[in-house]
């Protein structure tokens, strides 16, 4: 699979399959995975495959009930692809639900996802989990 757009789709299939082994399998090894500055996850720029995982994989299913992200648009330039959908889950914490839009913006390279970047409104989810 090398259509930048099907590894994209696929990326979110694992997502919501929970396949935390078929989202591992997608993502380039000299990775740049960047989470919106303000969303409760963000460190900074990730590398590798496994700080996708542990930084972010992990925290959600600890944090959230039903987190869904799911894009419903695609706009592909070349390896570039752009998806805007909408984060969806249900605090445990605080039992708030949330809905987000979002944008990501993925680049290929070698046949997986180099490159990720992510546009939300962070202060919907924030409120989700404050109570």
């Amino acid at each position: 699979m090398t259509n930048p757009v099907d590894l994209v789709r696929a990326f979110y299939a694992a997502i919501a399959q929970g396949d935390v082994p078929g989202v591992v399998a997608l993502l380039h090894p000299d990775l740049a995975w960047t989470e919106a500055e303000g969303f409760p996850y963000y460190s900074g720029t990730w590398h590798q495959p496994s700080d996708v995982v542990e930084k972010l994989l992990v925290p959600l299913m600890r944090d959230w009930d039903d987190f869904s992200a799911i894009a419903d648009d695609f706009i592909v330039e070349g390896n570039r692809v752009v998806s805007i959908g909408a984060y969806a889950g249900v605090s445990k914490a605080t039992g708030k639900p949330m809905r987000a839009p979002f944008a990501h913006v993925w680049r290929v390279a070698d046949g997986k996802l180099q490159r990720f970047d992510m546009y939300t409104d962070t202060l919907l989810v924030d409120r989700a989990l404050r109570a």
